[in-house]
């Protein structure tokens, strides 16, 4: 039997956030307002740093999915490691307040509700981020945070198409692209859209560290045969078994491949 989605979710690798991705995140000129700041603006700053990681440490404890695990390990970077050029921007610094604000009712709401119900109490506030500061960075990921919440509650219609939206405001880091894709991959294979779901799964080896690709190259194998395309489906299968030994996909795709 093939994994269920949480399964698939608990074995997936979360995002690698290096310094360099972080860098990056900000813009020149965000970073060109923070050197303008007074000593006493930016001492300012830091406890709403501390408040916002120590809350998405709690997020990223419970989460299961990979690629909001990728979302909140690139959003504690960015606190733990960029730190006041966080909130260098007055417009990047509101997104991220009520990016914070959004979480935390989130959070606060699905511990009285379904979950479903609870996305849909915080869908405005997430649409006014992204919508009012879409060319900011908190603006992006607030609607991947909102596009995981909406795969999480199995509305994949509504997933796709956000992170349609987020994809090409990260052509410039890979590995958060990369995360898209499979996330998109995922929507696609949730709606059943078989053969969408392998066009992004294969964008998605492109785009991926090859150290990184065994779920990709898993869900390929099992997508291709439901398109009853076998040589294809075997062949996903055996790269699993030449080229990553560790996988924890390693005896599922031998089944495959002998059976």
């Amino acid at each position: 039997m093939p994994p269920s989605a949480g399964q698939r979710a608990g074995t997936q690798k979360p995002l690698r956030a290096t310094c360099e991705i972080i860098a990056r995140f900000f813009e020149e000129d965000d970073v060109a307002a923070a050197k303008k700041k007074s000593r006493k603006e930016l001492l300012k700053e830091p406890d709403v740093v501390l408040t916002w990681s120590s809350r998405l440490f709690g997020l990223a404890a419970q989460y299961k999915n990979a690629v909001f695990y990728g979302v909140i390990g690139l959003l504690l970077a960015a606190a733990l490691f960029s730190g006041y050029r966080l909130y260098s921007s007055r417009e990047e610094a509101k997104a991220a307040v009520l990016l914070d604000e959004s979480l935390a009712k989130y959070e606060r709401l699905k511990k009285d509700q379904p979950q479903a119900k609870a996305v849909q109490e915080v869908a405005e506030d997430f649409q006014r981020i992204f919508t009012s500061y879409a060319n900011r960075s908190n603006g992006n990921i607030a609607r991947l945070a909102y596009a995981n919440m909406c795969y999480e509650v199995g509305d994949f219609t509504r997933a796709a198409e956000h992170y349609k939206a987020t994809l090409s405001h990260f052509d410039g880091w890979p590995m958060i692209r990369f995360q898209i894709l499979k996330s998109l991959g995922y929507a696609s294979e949730g709606l059943k859209d078989y053969a969408g779901a392998a066009r992004y799964f294969e964008a998605a080896l492109t785009a991926g560290d090859k150290r990184l690709l065994d779920d990709v190259l898993f869900e390929l194998g099992d997508i291709y045969a439901k398109l009853g395309e076998k040589e294809k489906s075997a062949e996903a299968f055996k790269r699993i078994l030449s080229d990553h030994k560790d996988s924890v996909y390693l005896e599922l795709a031998r089944e495959r491949v002998s059976g």
